[in-house]
């Protein structure tokens, strides 16, 4: 992904697929809806663990997944998603949303979107949405996205002695 105040020229938007960008961004509200259906069916928790107001703004940023999506897919540049999702991170974490949780509406976005696109178009989203996920991986394995390790914990707690509030 190019930026224009270094002097470098704009994103081409005829670069990639566009007529795949089109179609995502004809139907981006039935895809977003979609997507999140989809999602609660990839992991059945994800409905339990979250509330009516969180999944509504799931389905709001869905809509802008989509539209990075579609940015991704007419220019043919994966920078469109993948510097989106590092941006998303700390979105997500203040939101208290684990990565995998954010790898698994991907998941759902990916399914929508495949229903909705010829089978070229689809193998680059596919891809697309795989490079996405990939990147945000290792987001996963940085501390507070999960409960860790217990033994290390209780040593790294000097031998479990203290509050937790330490670690």
């Amino acid at each position: 992904m190019v930026h224009p105040s270094l002097g470098l020229p704009p994103s081409d938007a005829t670069a990639g697929s566009p007529a795949a960008a089109a179609r995502l961004r004809g139907s981006r509200e039935r895809l977003a809806q979609v997507a999140l259906e989809a999602s609660v069916r990839l992991a059945p928790y994800f409905a339990e663990r979250y509330s009516d107001l969180e999944m509504r703004r799931f389905l709001r940023d869905l809509d802008r997944h989509i539209e990075q999506l579609a940015r991704a897919l007419e220019t043919g540049e994966d920078g469109y998603v993948t510097d989106y999702g590092e941006w998303l991170v700390p979105v997500y974490r203040r939101r208290h949303v684990p990565m995998k949780d954010f790898i698994v509406m991907l998941g759902g976005l990916r399914d929508a979107a495949l229903a909705v696109l010829p089978s070229d178009e689809a193998r680059l989203t596919r891809a697309l949405i795989e490079r996405w996920a990939a990147r945000l991986k290792h987001h996963g394995r940085l501390a507070g996205d999960h409960k860790g390790n217990p033994v290390v914990r209780f040593f790294w707690k000097a031998a479990g002695i203290g509050d937790d509030s330490v670690v």
